[in-house]
Parts: structure tokens; C-alpha cells; sequence
């Protein structure tokens, strides 16, 4: 079984390593290969997709993770309304992206079954057609492949900008994850080590902050943190996409090119995680039962993953659009109402499961 994967990025690589530990045999293809630098970017890993990585994929044990027992969620005023604890086991653990990439690409640079290409765009069906490709994977979301083959796309712009950064401090015992849904947008504070936490904050209305008024703004919900240090701030717009078709003949989209969603939940790499257990899943059965690894693998995984995750990216949607249209009309009542609903144990544990482990 022969594959090609387009792109090089965190998700083409730990797609690769689980492709490879199945013993098939992976070509990566880049149209626009530069070094991965995404300094200020972190991940936020569910425990559940935590464990299917350390089983199936790559052991993060002692690589770096934080893992964050506690989520509380505030308003604008700095009043809790929501508190997610977990006394016996994580919620979720963080990584910073860079650090994870790294680990995969320093794991499958010397593995026989893996190797990396750079290409032009122009070359690719003359490499695509000259070899045999069972499965071609994209994981570029706008590359000419995307743009060719699967231009019918459900798409939303979220009239936002991300501003992400790491912010230094004095050491910190505790780690708790917080957010506040302030007047300006939702900002996340996501400590990942005793000494460092990453800042995501996604504005309202495309409005962007420069560096000076973004650091003040940081400061003001940044409660007991004693800051040193601002990382380099990055900032980009924020919109969702989903595929209406999950492939074409041979040619499969994943990752970011098949589905993004805005990352107030934190859930856009949770849901390519969850879509890699489905493939492995049909990857072991087909293996189990004696029938070939071929494109027909394709179909069977837009049937198991198609319809949820449509429905999760729209509930998430709906979370982000909830808190912007209460932050529009002022509603305050609506926060007793979120924290009630928050104390019972059904809609605690409802949110918990579908934040660890989807629909």
C-alpha cells in the first residue's frame, strides 16, 4: 500500500506515523516547504485523544505536556460562571505546537517506510500519474488540489482576528485553565508550564489591537500572574470552513483542509485527532479481516465522520455566536442562567464528554 500525503504541517506528520505503524508505506509531498515556526502556538489535547496518541500514534509521557485539571470561565466583569474540575485524572493536557511537531519529525526521519519531498505545484500529476498512489491525502487546505477538486465548501468568515503569544511569569502552582467571554472577544489563558502561558484571544468584529494595547488588555484579566515577559504576538483571521465532499476518487482531504472551526473550544485539532481513530479503526478492520488497504477506505470514512462532524463544528458555532449576540445586547441575566445549568451534573458531565471526546 502506497501512499502520498500533500503538506507538510503537525497534522501530515502524526497522519503519517500512524499510517506507518500500520506498515503502510508514506510519501510526503510539499508544494511550499519552509521551516515550521509557530513559536507562540499551543495545542490543547482532550485526555481521551491524549490516550489514543500514546497508544497508537507516539508516547507523550514526560514530553512536555501540562496537564490542566480545572477549567473555570468568566464574564467580562470577572465573575465566574462556569468551573469544570476533575479531582482523579486530567481534562486535557497541553503542548506547545512546535515542541509536538518536532517529536514527530524527529521519530519518522529515519524510518524506512517515510520520506519527504518538495515539489512544484506544476509537477505534481506528472509524479502523481508516473507512480502508483493508492491514496493521495491532503492535508493543505489551500493548495491547488483543494481548489481543483473540491472547491463546494461550507464556509463562514468569523469577522475575527486571533492574537496568540506566550506571556512569562513568576512561578504558578496551580494550573488552571481559564477564558473570558470579555466585550472585545473571548481571550483563553492556557499555562504550560509553572513559568509560562499561552494567550489566545480571538476579537470581535476583525478588530485588531497593536502590540501596546493588546499587552494592557492582557494585563487586565491577567488576575494573579505577575508577568515578566511578552512573547512575539501573532495574529490571523479567524473563519470555518467544512468540505462538502471528503474526497474524490482517490484523493482524500484531512485535517484543517477538511474542517476549522473557531478555537474558542479549543476542539479544531480534537476533531482531526478523532478522525484519525476513525481511520485507524477502519484500517484494522480491514487488516483483521484479510480485505486490501485501498480507496474504498475513503467512502467508509466519510460515512462514520461526515454527519458528526458537521454537527459539532455547528455546535461550536453556535457557542461563539451565543456569547457574541449576548455580548451585543447586554443580556446579563443570561450568566445566572449559565452558572445554574453549570452546577447540575447532567450539563457538566454533557460538555465534558463532548469536549473529550466529540459526538
Amino acid at each position: 500500500m502506497n501512499i502520498c500525503i500533500i503538506g507538510i504541517n503537525l497534522t501530515s506528520l502524526i497522519l503519517s506515523k500512524l499510517l506507518i505503524n500500520n506498515g503502510l508505506l508514506v510519501s510526503i509531498f510539499s508544494f511550499n516547504y519552509k521551516k515550521y515556526n509557530l513559536s507562540s502556538r499551543t495545542i490543547g489535547i482532550s485526555r481521551d485523544n491524549i490516550n489514543f496518541i500514546n497508544k497508537k500514534i507516539i508516547n507523550l509521557k514526560n514530553r512536555n505536556l501540562c496537564k490542566i485539571k480545572n477549567i473555570k470561565i468568566y464574564t467580562d466583569d470577572r465573575k465566574e460562571i462556569l468551573n469544570f474540575k476533575n479531582k482523579t485524572d486530567n481534562l486535557f493536557s497541553i503542548i506547545e505546537l512546535n515542541k509536538f511537531y518536532n517529536i514527530l519529525y524527529n521519530d519518522l526521519k529515519n524510518k524506512k517506510l517515510f520520506n519527504i519531498n518538495k515539489i512544484k505545484e506544476k509537477n505534481f500529476h506528472k509524479i502523481f500519474y508516473g507512480t502508483k498512489y493508492d491514496i493521495v491525502i491532503n492535508c493543505e487546505k489551500n493548495n491547488f488540489i483543494t481548489r481543483k477538486y473540491f472547491s463546494k465548501t461550507i464556509k463562514k468568515n468569523y469577522n475575527s482576528i486571533a492574537h496568540t503569544c506566550l506571556i512569562y511569569h513568576q512561578k504558578i502552582k496551580n494550573f488552571v485553565a481559564s477564558q473570558y467571554f470579555t466585550n472585545l472577544g473571548p481571550i483563553a489563558f492556557l499555562p504550560i508550564s509553572s513559568k509560562t502561558t499561552s494567550i489566545v484571544f480571538s476579537s470581535y468584529k476583525k478588530k485588531r489591537l497593536d502590540d501596546k494595547k493588546f499587552e494592557n488588555f492582557i494585563f487586565s484579566y491577567s488576575n494573579k500572574l505577575k508577568i515578566n515577559k511578552f512573547s512575539k504576538i501573532s495574529r490571523a483571521n479567524l473563519n470555518f470552513s467544512s468540505a462538502r465532499r471528503y474526497y474524490n476518487n482517490n484523493i482524500l482531504l484531512f485535517g484543517d483542509a477538511l474542517h476549522q472551526i473557531h478555537p474558542l473550544a479549543g476542539q479544531g485539532f480534537n476533531m482531526t485527532i478523532r478522525d484519525l481513530k476513525v481511520l485507524s479503526s477502519l484500517i484494522e478492520n480491514k487488516k483483521n479481516l484479510g480485505l486490501t488497504i485501498d480507496s474504498t477506505l475513503l467512502k467508509d470514512f466519510e460515512e462514520e465522520t461526515k454527519s458528526k462532524n458537521l454537527i459539532f463544528s455547528f455546535g461550536v458555532n453556535l457557542i461563539q455566536n451565543f456569547f457574541e449576540i449576548k455580548k451585543e445586547l447586554g443580556i446579563k441575566k443570561i450568566d445566572h442562567l449559565i452558572k445554574y445549568l453549570g452546577k447540575k451534573d447532567f450539563t457538566n458531565n454533557f460538555l465534558l464528554n463532548a469536549a473529550d471526546k466529540g459526538l
